[in-house]
C-alpha cells in the first residue's frame, strides 16, 4: 500500500508543479523577454520507494528554459543594427531637406546670382540691374543664415541624443551588472537556474543593443560579461562595471560632444568604438552625412566667393576703380584644445584664402584690389587671376588639426587621418598655403605655445556662418572689363591697364560665365573637375546616396529582426493552444493522481475493516 500511496503522491504533486509551470507561462505570455518553461518530468527510479520490483513513480527534475543562446546572440545583433539605420535615416531625412533640397536651396539661389550677373551684363548701366545683383547676393546670405541655424540646432540635437543616449545605456548597464550578481548568487545555493531572471537579464541585454553594439561573453558562475561591439573594451567585467559618459570634446569651443570611458583611471574618447544602436546612428550621421555635407557645402561656397572676388578684381566700377570684394573673403581661426599648457587659444592661428601672388612679376605688395595699387601690367592682373582660381581647385571638403611639435613648429593633418601624418609643416611665425588656403602662423606669439598643443580649424564649415555680401554700394559693382594701354610691345603682356569705356560689360560677362567655368576639386594634373553648381550637386548626392543606402540598410536590417524576433518565437515563445492544451493534460493527470490516492485510501480502509 505504501507503494500505490507514494506513487500517487509523487504523481500529485509532479502534475501540480506542471500545472503551476503551464500556469506561470500563460501569465507570462506578454512579457517582454519571457522564454517559454517546461517541467523536465522523469520516472522514479525503479526500487526507489521498496523492495518489490514496482515503479517508482514520477518528478520533477527541473523546470526548463526553453533558450536557445545562439538565437539571442543573432537578434542582440539584428536589434543593434535595426535600431542604428532606423534612427540613422531619421536623422538623415531630416537634414536632406535643408542642405540638399531643389527648390527654394542654395543652388537655386547660387544660380539666382549667376543670372543677375547676366542680366547687368545684358544692361551694365542699369542701376535697378546693379541693385538685383546686390539683393540677389544678400538673399543668398540670408538663406544661409536660416540653414547654418538650422544645423547648429541639429548639432546640438545630436549633443542632447548623445547624452540622453548614454544614460540609456548607463541604466541598462546597471541592471545586467546587478542581475549577473543575483544569477551568480542563486545558482551558488540552489541547483535549480533561475529562469525569470535570466529572462530579464537577456532583456536587458536585448535593450542595451537598442542603443550601442555590444559582444556577450557567459561565464562558468552565470554571469555575462559585457563589452564594446568591437570586443575592445569591457563593460561588465566579473564584479567591475564601467559606465560611459558624454561631454564636450578637447575642443570645447567646437560645442561637441563625444562618448567618453574610464580607462585605466583615464578618460578616454571611445566614440570610435561604438557602431551600432542608436549610438552609433548618431555618430555615423553627424560623421559621414552632417560634418562631411557641411564641408563640401563650404568648398562650394568658399570656391564661389573668392572666384566671384577675383574676377571682380579684374573689372572697373563706373567711377572708374578697381573692384573690390563683393563677398567677406573666408577668414577662420583655429580652436584650442583644453588639454593644451600654452597660453594660446587659437584666435592667432588663421586660414583664409590668399593665393600666393608674391612671387609673381608685377606684385608690389598690394592686394590687386587696392585703388592705386593695381599690377604694373594686364599680364600680371591676368597671372594672378590663374594663380587664385588655381588655388580654388585645391580646396579639400576636411577640417585640419593642428600640432605643435618638438622643434616648436606647427603640423597641419586631416582631422580625420592624423594617422597618416602630416600634410605639412609650417616653421613657426611663417605661413604656407595647404589645400589652397593660407595657413598663417605669424600672429603666434613666442612663448604662447608649447609641444604637444593642438587646435582643431574647420574653414569650409566656417564660410556657412560668415558668407556675408560686403559690398553695399551698386554703384561699385566692377562690370567694366580692361582697356590695355598700348606701349607698342606685343601682345598685352606688357600692357598697362586701365578701365574700359563706359557702359562695357566684359568683367560682368565674366562674372556670369563663372557658373559654367570648372573651377573646384583639381585631379592630380591640377585640372578642375566641377563648376560651382557642379560641386554643389556632388554634394547633395552624397547627401542622398547616404540617405538612399541608410535607407535600403534600415529595410533590410528590419527585415533580419523580424526573423529573427520570430525564430524566438517559435522556439521560446508561450503559444496559448499549446498551452491550454498542457494545463488541461496535466489538470486531467493531477486528477488521476487524486484518484490514485483516493483508491489507496479505500484500500486501506478496506483493509483497516477486515482486520478489525
Amino acid at each position: 500500500m505504501a507503494d500505490l500511496l507514494s506513487i500517487g503522491a509523487s504523481a500529485a504533486n509532479t502534475f501540480k508543479n506542471a500545472i503551476d509551470v503551464t500556469s506561470h507561462n500563460v501569465a507570462n505570455v506578454s512579457t517582454e523577454g519571457y522564454s517559454r518553461q517546461r517541467a523536465e518530468i522523469s520516472s522514479n527510479a525503479t526500487n526507489s520507494l521498496t523492495t518489490a520490483f514496482n515503479g517508482g513513480g514520477s518528478s520533477v527534475d527541473t523546470i526548463e528554459r526553453i533558450y536557445a543562446s545562439y538565437i539571442q546572440t543573432q537578434l542582440v545583433n539584428s536589434n543593434s543594427l535595426k535600431s542604428r539605420y532606423d534612427e540613422q535615416l531619421s536623422l538623415a531625412q531630416q537634414v536632406e531637406g535643408v542642405i540638399a533640397s531643389n527648390d527654394e536651396g542654395v543652388q537655386d539661389f547660387m544660380q539666382r546670382i549667376f543670372d543677375s550677373f547676366q542680366e547687368l551684363a545684358d544692361n551694365p548701366t542699369s542701376s535697378t540691374t546693379q541693385q538685383v545683383v546686390l539683393d540677389e547676393s544678400v538673399n543668398m546670405e540670408s538663406l544661409l543664415g536660416n540653414m547654418t541655424n538650422v544645423l547648429n540646432e541639429t548639432s546640438e540635437q545630436v549633443n542632447k541624443q548623445l547624452s540622453n543616449t548614454v544614460n540609456e545605456v548607463n541604466t541598462r548597464l546597471e541592471a545586467i551588472h546587478k542581475i549577473n550578481e543575483q544569477v551568480a548568487n542563486l545558482i551558488n545555493t540552489n541547483a535549480q537556474p533561475p529562469n525569470d531572471l535570466l529572462d530579464q537579464r537577456d532583456q536587458a541585454i536585448l535593450e542595451l543593443s537598442q542603443y550601442m553594439d555590444i559582444k556577450t561573453y557567459p561565464q562558468d558562475d552565470g554571469k555575462i560579461n559585457v563589452s564594446t561591439g568591437d570586443g575592445r573594451l569591457p563593460l561588465i567585467s566579473d564584479r567591475t562595471l564601467t559606465k560611459l559618459d558624454a561631454g564636450l570634446s578637447e575642443y570645447t569651443h567646437d560645442n561637441r560632444f563625444e562618448v567618453y570611458m574610464n580607462i585605466n583611471g583615464e578618460r578616454r574618447v571611445i566614440s570610435d568604438n561604438i557602431n551600432g544602436g542608436e549610438l552609433g546612428a548618431v555618430l555615423d550621421f553627424r560623421e559621414n552625412m552632417l560634418d562631411k555635407s557641411m564641408n563640401e557645402l563650404g568648398v562650394v561656397l568658399n570656391g564661389m566667393a573668392a572666384s566671384i572676388n577675383w574676377q571682380h578684381y579684374q573689372g572697373y566700377d563706373e567711377d572708374g576703380n578697381a573692384g573690390g570684394n563683393l563677398y567677406a573673403p573666408l577668414d577662420a581661426n583655429a580652436l584650442a584644445s583644453s588639454k593644451n599648457t600654452g597660453t594660446e587659444d587659437g584666435t592667432n592661428i588663421l586660414v583664409n584664402f590668399t593665393p600666393d601672388i608674391a612671387a609673381l612679376p608685377g606684385y608690389n605688395g598690394q592686394p590687386p584690389y587696392n585703388p592705386g595699387t593695381q599690377p604694373a601690367t594686364y599680364g600680371d592682373k591676368e597671372a594672378f587671376l590663374d594663380t587664385a582660381f588655381t588655388a580654388i581647385g585645391e580646396f579639400k571638403a576636411r577640417e585640419y588639426e593642428v600640432r605643435v611639435n618638438g622643434a616648436g613648429d606647427f603640423d597641419v593633418y586631416d582631422a580625420s587621418d592624423v594617422g597618416s601624418g602630416p600634410l605639412a609643416t609650417v616653421p613657426f611665425g611663417t605661413n604656407t598655403e595647404i589645400d589652397g588656403l593660407n595657413f598663417d602662423f605669424s600672429g603666434v606669439g613666442a612663448g604662447t605655445v608649447t609641444e604637444g598643443d593642438k587646435f582643431i580649424v574647420k574653414p569650409h564649415q566656417a564660410m556657412l556662418e560668415n558668407f556675408e555680401t560686403v559690398l553695399t554700394d551698386a554703384g561699385q559693382l566692377a562690370t567694366r572689363g580692361q582697356s590695355p594701354i598700348d606701349t607698342g610691345a606685343a601682345g598685352l603682356d606688357d600692357e598697362v591697364p586701365a578701365p574700359a569705356a563706359e557702359g562695357d560689360n566684359t568683367n560682368m560677362a565674366n562674372m556670369a560665365s563663372l557658373q559654367n567655368k570648372n573651377l573646384l576639386y583639381s585631379d592630380v594634373t591640377g585640372t578642375p573637375s566641377e563648376t560651382l553648381l557642379g560641386g554643389y550637386s556632388m554634394m547633395a548626392t552624397n547627401v542622398g546616396t547616404y540617405v538612399s543606402s541608410t535607407e535600403i540598410q534600415a529595410t533590410a536590417q528590419s527585415n533580419v529582426y523580424d526573423q529573427m524576433v520570430s525564430r524566438r518565437e517559435s522556439l521560446s515563445g508561450v503559444n496559448l493552444d499549446e498551452e491550454a492544451a498542457n494545463l488541461l493534460r496535466f489538470q486531467q493527470a493531477y486528477q488521476a493522481s487524486a484518484q490514485i490516492l483516493q483508491t489507496a485510501q479505500s484500500i486501506f480502509q478496506t483493509l483497516m475493516n477486515a482486520i478489525g
